[in-house]
């Protein structure tokens, strides 16, 4: 309040400034609360781009249908909200932790059977590699189950690829989805 006329309920300078300052708080609050809000990324970026390279060598056409961003958002939903085919496997464990885990197990097993990594393979190399997988237990393997693995990331990528209009039209099969998707994938902006 302004002190030096009594009676006077006009505000002062301080006053006026302690508004503005708490109205400009109050305008990013939101903001502030809404990326408080935003879960961290389930894989790390590398992680991301190596399993999207991983699933295009299973799947032909996966990195292009957006495979790294399409496992972020399902692995961003609740368990029983994912469209990932790990989900009907009944996997006792952490989902993130499964692709996480088994992907670096593929990094891995790269640099100990070809001196690089996944991503530094060539195509034939990449196939052999995903060959010795498929057959079961490769040594060493740190991850969830190989062939599980395998099977479980194949698929999604064929989800990925084929399992939308777009994918039953590029095999000539007319759409026929006994439940259909609540949205596309990709995600139009």
């Amino acid at each position: 309040m302004n002190k030096h006329k009594p009676g006077c309920t006009r505000p002062d300078r301080r006053d006026a400034l302690k508004a503005a300052a708490g109205a400009g708080l109050l305008a990013l609050a939101p903001e502030a609360a809404l990326a408080a809000r935003q879960p961290e990324p389930a894989l790390d970026t590398r992680s991301a781009s190596l399993w999207s390279l991983w699933l295009d060598t299973l799947v032909p056409g996966a990195a292009q249908a957006g495979a790294a961003d399409y496992l972020q958002a399902q692995l961003a939903l609740p368990r029983d909200h994912s469209a990932l085919f790990l989900r009907y496997m009944d996997w006792p464990g952490d989902y993130r932790a499964f692709y996480r885990d088994g992907i670096r197990a593929v990094d891995v097993l790269a640099q100990v059977r070809k001196g690089r990594g996944f991503a530094a393979l060539d195509a034939p190399a990449r196939s052999a590699l995903v060959g010795e997988i498929a057959a079961g237990a490769p040594a060493p393997w740190v991850g969830p189950p190989a062939g599980l693995f395998y099977f479980v990331c194949k698929a999604d990528g064929a989800d990925l690829v084929f399992g939308t209009r777009a994918g039953f039209k590029q095999l000539g099969l007319d759409y026929r989805a006994h439940v259909e998707p609540a949205s596309a994938w990709p995600r139009k902006a």
